[in-house]
């Protein structure tokens, strides 16, 4: 049975021999190929967290000094999201698929040579500024080349994707972490290759029709359209395309009605969870050290890669449910783990429960898999107009990371003054405000194409 996307895609039948040529494996391929950017950025952030342990010790650093330089890569990625989300719908999606890889490479370079803290803070924050201008342009090519009916299971593969670069990483630290003081060079500069590797899968990736129908090139458009489904007959290419055509709007209408509710949605929870998860899982082997749950640096990052998997299991539960059970409920149900688990963690170690230490950072840790782990970043696109899609996943992306810098910079210092109970306490009621907007903002993508939500703003 032929199922139509929102492009007017088809999605063949598994059983069909013959199914790995099916007629829309480019548009799969483009799909898979802009998602492996967040391996980059799962990758990037977790071999830090590693690469901190020898790095601390190795520099003396302080918890100042610890806050300022693991907030670089936040900070650059903050600018690298405004600044991405503009281009890519300025220009086409295809203007940055290259570049950000390539400026991606020469942070690593530069992180892995860094003389003093200053060079470091520079290459990290020249990474971060890559991973933000990729961020807006990932997500808005899943939502824009997936079938209708599969938008959810390509927003689950991006966080799966950056899952599997965060376990790989960690491993690749736990493995390098035998070389001594200096093995943060060789974690830092390892990025290198998975750039290389992603600068050649990306570069046969064809323009967006979507945008090149909004923005008047219906030519370019119907061209990538074929690449993209060859096997569509003339009606259906014609038809699909007509769809999407229509006005093009300025940023400003996204801080008016009906589209503020939206920018709510699309903001808020995903900065709540990046100050919990990023404030949490970039100190997350340190904190195991500091407090004694583990008993040497390789213990602390494998029991780091334990968690990761957790929540790569959550991820894998909902792929094939994202679309039939709904963005807004999951997200609700997995901040609403994510405070339970928090709670618990913090009660473990107030009563020094390794028990309870473990569970709650195992349930916290299922919440951001199987909810806004996966549907914020799905949220910050699929509700906004094609013209404007990125620059609001742009816009969340640098906002979130705001936060995220914030909780970085914070988190050490609140550690030391208040004690990390109270931390993890505070974390829980971050969680719970995510929850809480979600609940009140409940604009639901399953089961609408993107030209159906964008009427609904109207």
């Amino acid at each position: 049975m032929d199922h139509t996307d929102d492009g007017g895609g088809s999605r063949p039948d598994p059983k069909t021999p013959g199914n790995d040529n099916h007629p829309d494996r480019l548009a799969k391929q483009a799909v898979r190929a802009a998602s492996l950017g967040m391996f980059l950025d799962g990758f990037d952030l977790s071999i830090m967290a590693i690469a901190l342990l020898p790095l601390r010790a190795q520099w003396r650093l302080g918890a100042g000094a610890i806050g300022n330089l693991m907030a670089a890569a936040l900070i650059g990625s903050l600018l690298g999201g405004l600044v991405g989300g503009r281009l890519v719908d300025r220009f086409g999606r295809r203007a940055l698929l290259l570049p950000n890889v390539a400026l991606y490479a020469l942070g690593a370079i530069v992180s892995a040579l860094s003389p003093d803290l200053t060079a470091l803070w520079i290459g990290r924050f020249v990474v971060g500024f890559a991973v933000g201008m990729d961020y807006p342009l990932v997500a808005t090519v899943v939502a824009e080349y997936s079938a209708e009916g599969d938008r959810g299971r390509g927003f689950a593969g991006i966080n799966v994707a950056w899952y599997l670069g965060a376990f790989a990483s960690t491993l690749l630290g736990l493995a390098l972490l035998r070389f001594g003081p200096d093995s943060w060079r060789l974690m830092l500069g390892a990025a290198l290759l998975p750039a290389l590797v992603l600068l050649w899968l990306r570069r046969s990736i064809p323009e967006s029709p979507r945008w090149l129908m909004r923005h008047g090139s219906h030519t370019a458009a119907r061209e990538a359209m074929q690449k993209l489904h060859p096997a569509w007959g003339e009606s259906k290419m014609t038809d699909t395309l007509a769809s999407f055509s229509g006005t093009v709007r300025r940023t400003a209408i996204l801080f008016q009605r009906p589209w503020r509710k939206r920018l709510v949605l699309g903001l808020v929870p995903w900065t709540c969870l990046d100050i919990v998860g990023l404030g949490i899982g970039l100190y997350f082997p340190l904190v195991l050290r500091m407090q004694g749950l583990a008993a040497d640096n390789t213990a602390a990052a494998g029991i780091n890669a334990a968690f990761l998997l957790i929540s790569t299991v959550g991820i894998l539960f909902i792929y094939r449910r994202l679309d039939r059970w709904g963005r807004i409920p999951l997200q609700i149900a997995g901040f609403a783990l994510m405070v339970a688990g928090l709670l618990l963690f913090a009660f473990g170690i107030t009563t020094h429960e390794v028990v309870g230490v473990y569970t709650g950072a195992a349930v916290y840790s299922l919440g951001t898999g199987i909810g806004p782990g996966v549907t914020a970043m799905a949220l910050s696109v699929e509700i906004f107009p094609t013209e404007l899609r990125a620059s609001a996943g742009g816009l969340a992306t640098a906002v979130s990371r705001l936060g995220a810098a914030f909780s970085a910079i914070v988190f050490p210092r609140l550690e030391t003054a208040w004690g990390l109970p109270v931390v993890l306490v505070l974390m829980a009621g971050v969680s719970l405000i995510g929850a809480g907007v979600t609940r009140a903002c409940p604009i639901e993508p399953a089961g609408h194409t993107l030209e159906a939500l964008e009427d609904h703003g109207r």
